[in-house]
């Protein structure tokens, strides 16, 4: 029986509130200690077939259930792991598997993540979980809660983190060379046409593939017709109901080492304005639609990295081509791009970050090289710190699930960024307006 979003968060609210939450340890309590991690992937189409190749090969793992909407995806995952029992329903497998499930890894749409997450949670499992960690900004709060109590080892699938050059932005930002931390510039200029196909009105319902359980797929959100390669397969991300715009994807990517680095732990905004694009939609296509783009600005409170002053975050999602002319503003500062000049990269990067200090900028590429410093005064800049060894971000999870400690990307931090974004989201949705946050709860 599908489960409305109301019901589910009664039912989990009134579930966590009488679960007695004395502790569970760190580590995962297994059945015997010489026993593998016995762990279950819900989502194992997509990023959830990444994570599930990325996890199986851990010496210490023992992939032992798997569950999907989708049967297809279904039969390619239990090619990979053969001895796994399959589900289709996620809440089923939690009630079946109980007590022989440790570890959860959850890859569906970003509006199903929530009602996973604190199931698992509930009871007392670990969480791997992708980003968005959760869809609305209640649930933020509702999870943190959750993993508190429950004291499980979670992370945050922002798997670049582990990559060298999310390493090495932090170690940069943590030298202190470019001095206190003034504006931070976010960008992904790699987006498409707004007059795309996957904006195409009106649209067109059709059958519901033998494969897919749709009910479960939709979870919480209100009964709609299925329509082909729109929803499931398809560009899901760009709707409000289930995606969290393209913020809420490369934005946690682009603000994790800079969150890191500046050590920002819980902080929330102060304030957020934003800008959005004329995509032409008409009324009932701006009701569904995230903007086509976006330009979104927070006012961040004091840290040390920031000498304790507030500071700015922008982000930025234009693009540019042959037959498309973006209006600035939803492009990266043109200053930026002589300050790229200087760098060994010569020019910004499609997506990445340039942190500017009080004696220079830190120009940080997402996925690949860097980054580089440039001084204000001129001078040649030192060396990048050494950003250390490069580690397995699912790896680092399983590890810390068996042997204690914390991953780089737990839930304790992540969630706070997970927030700020959310918070851009929300803004989206009043443009122009500048939103201030209340200081006793962060609430817009």
């Amino acid at each position: 029986m599908r489960t409305s979003r109301r019901r589910f968060l009664l039912r989990t609210g009134a579930a966590l509130a009488a679960v007695p939450f004395t502790g569970f340890p760190a580590v995962v309590k297994r059945r015997n200690a010489n026993e593998l991690l016995s762990h279950a992937s819900i989502g194992v189409g997509g990023m959830g077939l990444s994570d599930l190749n990325e996890l199986r090969p851990h010496h210490a793992i023992n992939i032992t259930a798997l569950c999907d909407v989708d049967s297809n995806n279904l039969e390619r995952a239990k090619k990979l792991c053969p001895g796994a029992r399959i589900y289709r329903d996620a809440f089923e497998m939690f009630a079946a598997e109980g007590d022989r499930i440790d570890s959860v890894n959850v890859a569906t749409p970003d509006h199903t993540h929530a009602q996973y997450i604190l199931e698992a949670l509930r009871r007392g499992q670990n969480v791997y979980a992708q980003k968005p960690i959760c869809h609305d900004l209640v649930d933020c709060r509702r999870i943190l809660d959750a993993s508190q109590k429950s004291k499980a080892v979670t992370q945050m699938g922002t798997q670049i983190a582990a990559w060298e050059c999310d390493r090495a932005t932090v170690a940069a930002i943590r030298s202190g060379t470019v001095g206190e931390i003034r504006h931070v510039w976010l960008f992904s200029t790699r987006r498409d046409d707004p007059g795309s196909d996957y904006y195409r009105w009106p649209l067109e319902p059709a059958p519901v593939p033998k494969t897919l359980e749709w009910r479960l797929w939709l979870g919480p959100v209100q009964y709609r017709p299925y329509v082909s390669k729109v929803y499931h397969p398809g560009e899901w991300r760009r709707w409000r109901a289930f995606g969290s715009s393209w913020l809420g994807d490369l934005g946690l990517h682009l603000m994790s080492p800079v969150w890191l680095g500046m050590g920002l732990g819980t902080s929330r905004p102060l304030s957020v304005i934003a800008e959005i694009s004329d995509d032409g939609f008409n009324d009932d296509q701006r009701r569904e639609f995230w903007p086509g783009n976006s330009h979104i600005t927070w006012e961040m409170p004091g840290v040390k990295a920031s000498g304790g002053k507030p500071f700015t975050v922008e982000w930025c999602d234009g693009f540019e081509s042959a037959r498309f002319r973006m209006e600035p503003k939803f492009m990266p500062p043109a200053f930026l791009q002589d300050v790229a000049a200087l760098t060994p990269a010569g020019k910004l990067p499609l997506e990445g970050r340039m942190i500017e200090g009080e004696k220079g900028w830190i120009l940080s590429t997402h996925v690949f090289a860097g980054p580089h410093y440039v001084m204000k005064d001129g001078r040649k800049p030192p060396a990048i710190p050494l950003a250390g060894a490069r580690c397995n971000h699912r790896f680092e999870y399983v590890d810390c699930c068996i042997g204690g400690g914390k991953p780089t990307s737990s839930f304790e931090w992540t969630l706070a960024m997970n927030e700020m974004m959310l918070i851009g989201n929300r803004a989206m949705l009043r443009p122009d307006m500048k939103l201030t946050l209340k200081k006793k709860d962060g609430n817009v």
